[in-house]
């Protein structure tokens, strides 16, 4: 956020808690999947873009009061979003969430005066404005808070609810847990939420026998990246350059991916995993590896989260707050995707990853942060986010979002995927890159499109 920009003004800092003494002091100690992200300091960013053809009083009469009760009585429940990450008393290397009576969320609003239509729009948008309606997350060496959040109205336009949370408190389907209970309670007018199904934060339901903290403490210890106090306003961001573009995967081209990959897997007699999310990954894979000047014998990568909710034996509750991903990393030789089929290449190496997820995926954790981190500057794809979030579902009563992106992919080869808003079935994916590289990416992807409908 960027208070000192002429396009934005804050209205209003506050901090909201859940209702005073609605619940008892607790300190929730981190598992090994929590514990991964403990050395990355960058939050985990969402933007909800909203119609609201209103005047900014009008929402601060009538809308605001509700939306900040609604999200108190909802802290209720995720009471440790509205707490602080902690080093465990009387211990060096143990980590916990602890949350005490009084505890809050930073809630800024303020008032835009720039181009909602323009911001919200599936095109190309400079990243510097969209920054703007991020809330910051400070970061502290105690006491750290783990979500933050911002309400943005662009008069007679739009609302854009921001969000940054922390990873280390929790991943993305706890966090959309969180998200649509605060908008299903607001939409009912501020009412005790009926959160179903509740958040379940019994951590013993994730034994270590193993010792995969200490693994992953250490290894995550061992690389660490320089990080800033704060995420720099972005008038300190060089950023200018860079814009953001949601690309959209209807149903026909999905289904044309599928079947070009099941064809060439036959006339090979080979079969493999071949769903949406690997024709999708697949293809935009194969889009920026061929932008990309590498050596042909060099390997390229993919790294997206695996949920492991249903993988733990026994397994965990959907509803299960916290982290429990693993992540699933895909390699195949560079000059395999860049060649004519290289995209169906793609499709099989993901495939196979994603089977050999199914049975025995926790058995070589002990290997995961020490084989990922390692690749950083390889610039692998990297995936945020998931179809299975709909967060299009996100409906604070204003009705469902117009648009919902995630600012927090500014690593090259960092890309969101959410399910599509217009159509069953389709794919929405976010890419953040140089305007330059941009336009070259977009030439990519849609001139296979069209080849593909031949």
């Amino acid at each position: 956020m960027a208070s000192n920009s002429p396009a934005l003004r804050v209205l209003e800092n506050s901090r909201v808690s859940p209702p005073s003494g609605s619940v008892a002091t607790a300190s929730i100690p981190l598992t090994f999947f929590d514990i991964i992200w403990l050395m990355h300091y960058q939050p985990v960013e969402r933007l909800f873009f909203y119609d609201f053809p209103h005047p900014t009083a009008h929402f601060i009469d009538s809308c605001l009061p509700n939306l900040k009760s609604s999200l108190s009585l909802t802290l209720q429940h995720f009471f440790p979003l509205a707490g602080n990450l902690r080093r465990s008393l009387g211990s060096d290397d143990r980590y916990e969430i602890s949350y005490v009576d009084g505890d809050s969320v930073p809630f800024t609003v303020a008032e835009h005066d720039g181009d909602f239509h323009d911001l919200s729009d599936a095109h190309a948008c400079d990243v510097s404005k969209l920054l703007q309606l991020v809330p910051q997350l400070l970061k502290s060496q105690d006491a750290q808070p783990l979500l933050a959040l911002q309400a943005t109205v662009f008069p007679n336009r739009g609302i854009v609810i921001g969000v940054s949370v922390l990873h280390i408190a929790c991943d993305g389907s706890s966090s959309m847990h969180f998200m649509k209970s605060w908008a299903s309670a607001c939409k009912s007018g501020g009412s005790m939420p009926v959160v179903a199904p509740p958040p379940l934060f019994d951590r013993t339901l994730i034994p270590d026998p193993r010792g995969l903290y200490s693994v992953f403490l250490d290894d995550a210890k061992g690389f660490q990246a320089p990080q800033n106090d704060t995420v720099p306003p972005p008038g300190e961001i060089p950023f200018t350059d860079m814009v953001h573009v949601t690309f959209s995967f209807k149903q026909d081209h999905i289904q044309r991916l599928k079947r070009l990959v099941l064809a060439r897997a036959a006339e090979r007699g080979t079969s493999f995993h071949c769903s949406t999310i690997v024709v999708v990954f697949a293809y935009v894979w194969a889009c920026l590896v061929r932008m990309r000047d590498v050596a042909s014998d060099r390997k390229a990568y993919l790294l997206f989260p695996v949920d492991c909710r249903g993988r733990l034996q026994p397994p965990l509750p959907a509803a299960y707050f916290g982290n429990c991903v693993g992540p699933c990393l895909v390699e195949v030789a560079v000059g395999d995707v860049i060649g004519e089929e290289g995209f169906v290449a793609a499709a099989e190496a993901i495939g196979k990853a994603i089977e050999g997820t199914k049975d025995g995926f926790l058995d070589d954790a002990e290997r995961w942060v020490r084989r990922v981190l390692p690749l950083v500057t390889e610039l692998p794809m990297s995936v945020a986010g998931s179809p299975k979030f709909r967060v299009y579902e996100t409906d604070f009563g204003w009705g469902g979002p117009k648009k919902v992106l995630v600012t927090s992919i500014l690593g090259p080869g960092a890309i969101s995927v959410a399910e599509s808003k217009d159509e069953q079935g389709g794919i929405e994916i976010g890419m953040v890159l140089l305007k330059h590289v941009m336009d070259e990416f977009s030439a990519r992807f849609w001139n296979g499109l069209k080849l593909l409908a031949k």
